[in-house]
């Protein structure tokens, strides 16, 4: 017998506002898809907490000045909540069914609080006051956010669900807080009720017995069928073959070598790489690749465009570094590729590996080059309509409902 339903409050790695713009992670999918399952009749949108000064100031700006459009139900100088017209959800690309854009729904509320930045503490306590004036009830706290953990132990919940989107240990920007990581990953592993985990070395990680396990990423199947043409885009006057990346570009993640050596074999085919360049990565890559004509460098894709610059493409790539941090992800991109039914090709790493009858994979520069001729030479690896069958039991909507099914059995 099923459990009556929840309500959740979300601490997110991002900030909603971004999410309409267009970024995606797990996070993302995985919020919309409870508040679609039935069996979630709230949910609280918590921004990113910022830790620093400066991501205090963004926040400021960015979700208070800013921010979500609705009905405003609190707001303080560092601090707002808003309950979300239904028009407001579909920027993100998800839409809620039979309710009038125009509409309110009060079911999804975003909360910003840059007070986070000096007083955890009276961020939970705004918080509880806020879910206790508009009636949350079976409340349930589900994290992405290791960075703080004061929820753990601040709010009044019947459970605690952490989702680890990776290992923020083994990320560049997260150095400075190594040892705070630490003892934050230390506290969620006793304190969480339920663990999952992007990667099945994150489930070693944390060096649990029960209920901590490893729930792999999905894709939104309909976004992927049928997608609409771009017109006057960037990507379609560029020289065909088409090489292609899609995805953030950032030091632990692109092997800048192995994109060169590419671009350096292949002078006459194009190597596109869109994706936001992070600050800290921009000088390597332009020392790398910034010479090089038949690189191009197409900036940020917006998710809700991503399917239609894929399809694009001749051949996807995936040039990961094989290391410690992408040892524990599972690359959302791949699920996106194939989806898309173009021929892949990656390095072993993020989970790759388990596509390896659909999925062109190398691990040197040359390897990896010789993957692409074939690629384009003998089209997808695979079949496709095994492809296609066996994504069906990847969409975000069956892993939301997965995770539901085992916090029910945590609840009971």
């Amino acid at each position: 017998m099923s459990l009556p339903t929840i309500d959740i409050v979300m601490f997110n790695m991002s900030s909603y506002v971004d999410w309409q713009n267009g970024i995606e992670n797990r996070n993302f999918h995985i919020l919309h898809n409870l508040l679609l399952s039935g069996r979630v009749r709230k949910i609280m949108a918590v921004d990113y907490l910022p830790f620093t000064f400066k991501r205090a100031l963004r926040g400021w700006w960015q979700n208070i000045v800013g921010g979500v459009e609705g009905q405003v139900m609190a707001r303080g100088f560092g601090y707002k909540l808003t309950a979300l017209r239904a028009d407001e959800i579909e920027k993100t690309g998800y839409k809620l069914p039979g309710v009038d854009g125009s509409a309110v729904t009060f079911c999804l509320f975003v909360y910003s609080d840059i007070t986070a930045w000096w007083s955890e503490k009276k961020v939970y306590q705004r918080l509880q006051s806020q879910l206790s004036r508009l009636g949350f009830e079976n409340l349930v706290v589900w994290s992405y956010l290791p960075t703080a953990v004061g929820y753990l132990t601040e709010l009044k919940a019947k459970a605690i669900v952490f989702d680890a989107v990776d290992n923020w240990l083994e990320h560049s920007s997260y150095k400075k807080i190594r040892e705070r990581l630490k003892l934050n990953y230390q506290t969620i592993k006793y304190r969480a009720d339920m663990i999952f985990t992007t990667a099945e070395n994150l489930v070693k990680f944390f060096d649990r017995q029960i209920n901590c396990e490893f729930v792999p990423n999905g894709v939104n199947l309909e976004n992927f069928v049928d997608p609409p043409k771009l017109i006057g885009r960037d990507i379609l006057h560029l020289p065909h073959p088409t090489i292609g990346y899609i995805g953030t570009i950032q030091e632990d993640r692109i092997d800048l070598d192995l994109v060169r050596y590419l671009a350096d074999k292949n002078p006459t085919k194009s190597i596109v790489m869109a994706g936001p360049v992070w600050k800290t990565f921009a000088g390597e890559v332009k020392s790398k690749l910034g010479h090089l004509k038949n690189v191009y460098l197409l900036g940020r894709i917006k998710y809700q465009e991503w399917a239609a610059y894929f399809m694009n493409f001749d051949v996807g790539i995936i040039p990961h570094k094989v290391n410690e941090f992408t040892r524990h992800t599972d690359t959302m991109k791949l699920y996106q590729y194939l989806a898309c039914g173009k021929p892949i090709v990656s390095t072993t790493t993020g989970g790759a590996e388990k596509f390896a009858d659909y999925v062109y994979l190398a691990d040197t520069p040359a390897e990896f080059n010789d993957a692409v001729i074939k690629a384009l030479q003998a089209g997808p690896k695979g079949n496709l309509k095994k492809q296609k069958t066996l994504l069906q039991g990847h969409t975000w909507q069956k892993r939301a409902q997965y995770m539901l099914d085992r916090l029910e059995v945590v609840l009971k």
